[in-house]
C-alpha cells in the first residue's frame, strides 16, 4: 500500500512555508533595494566627479567663478555649465524648489528620518537637471564661512523615481575653493564634531541636524566610506531601514 500526504497534511505544510516566505521576502527585498540603491550612488558620485574634473581642467577656481562678486553672480550658472558635459533630458534654470517643475510627484525631498518630514526645499532652489541615466543634479547655491566658500549641489540617483530621500537616493555635495568634490559632513553649517554630523544623518529622529530640516545632509560622507553613522562598526548600504 502506497503512502500519501493527507489533504490537512498538505495544508499544514503549505501554510508554514507562507509564513516562512512572509518573515524572510521584506528583508530579501529590502537588501536587493539597498543594493540597487548602492549601485546607483556610486555610478552618481563617479560621474559627477568626472564632470567637476572635466570642469576644472577649464576654470581654475570653480567656487570663485559661481560664488564671488555676489551682487552679479548668478549661482545658477553652475548646473547650466554643469549640463555641458552630461546628457540632458529635462531642465529648470529658475527657480526649482519646488520639485514638480521637473516632474517629481511632489514638492519637496524628504529627511533621513522615519517618516515623511520634509528636507529644505533651499537645497535645490538654484536650478536643476535630469540627465539621460535618470540621475537628478540641483543647485544649492553657495555658502559663506569663515573658513572661505563653499559651492552645495544636490544629487538625486534615480531622479523622479522613490524614495526621494535623503541618504537613500539623495545625497549632498559640496566643491571648495580648491576645486575638491567632498561629501557634505556639514562642516561649513551644520557640523562640526562627530555627534553633530550623526544629528545631521539621522535615520532615528527627525529634524535633529542644526538647521533641523537639513537632517540627512551629512550621509553622503557615510555613503561613500560605507560606514553606518549610529554603529561605526555596521555597513551602511547593509543598514538602510
Amino acid at each position: 500500500m502506497k503512502k500519501a500526504f493527507t489533504l490537512a497534511e498538505v495544508l499544514v505544510t503549505i501554510g508554514i512555508l507562507g509564513v516562512v516566505a512572509a518573515m524572510t521576502m521584506p528583508t530579501l527585498i529590502g537588501k536587493q533595494r539597498n543594493k540597487a540603491l548602492e549601485a546607483q550612488f556610486k555610478k552618481a558620485h563617479s560621474l559627477v566627479a568626472q564632470v567637476i574634473t572635466q570642469m576644472s581642467s577649464e576654470n581654475i577656481d570653480l567656487a570663485k567663478i559661481y560664488c564671488y562678486n555676489y551682487r552679479d553672480r548668478d549661482e545658477r550658472i553652475f548646473i547650466k555649465d554643469f549640463a555641458k558635459y552630461v546628457q540632458v533630458v529635462k531642465s529648470e534654470y529658475g527657480s526649482t524648489a519646488d520639485l514638480t517643475k521637473l516632474g517629481y510627484e511632489n514638492s519637496n525631498f524628504y529627511q533621513s528620518a522615519p517618516g515623511h518630514e520634509l528636507f529644505n526645499s533651499d537645497s535645490h532652489d538654484n536650478g536643476a537637471i535630469i540627465l539621460s541615466n535618470g540621475m537628478m543634479v540641483a543647485s544649492s547655491g553657495c555658502w559663506w564661512t569663515d573658513g572661505g566658500v563653499g559651492l552645495d549641489f544636490v544629487v538625486d540617483t534615480n531622479g523622479t523615481k522613490g524614495p526621494n530621500k535623503f541618504g537613500y537616493d539623495l545625497f549632498y555635495f559640496q566643491l571648495d575653493k580648491n576645486n575638491k568634490l567632498h561629501p557634505d559632513a556639514g562642516d561649513y553649517l551644520f557640523a562640526t564634531t562627530d555627534d553633530q554630523k550623526l544629528a545631521c544623518c539621522n535615520f532615528k529622529s527627525a529634524n535633529t541636524c542644526k538647521v533641523p530640516q537639513d537632517t540627512g545632509v551629512s550621509c553622503a560622507q557615510y555613503a561613500l566610506t560605507d560606514t553606518w553613522p549610529h554603529d561605526d562598526g555596521k555597513r551602511y548600504w547593509d543598514m538602510l531601514p
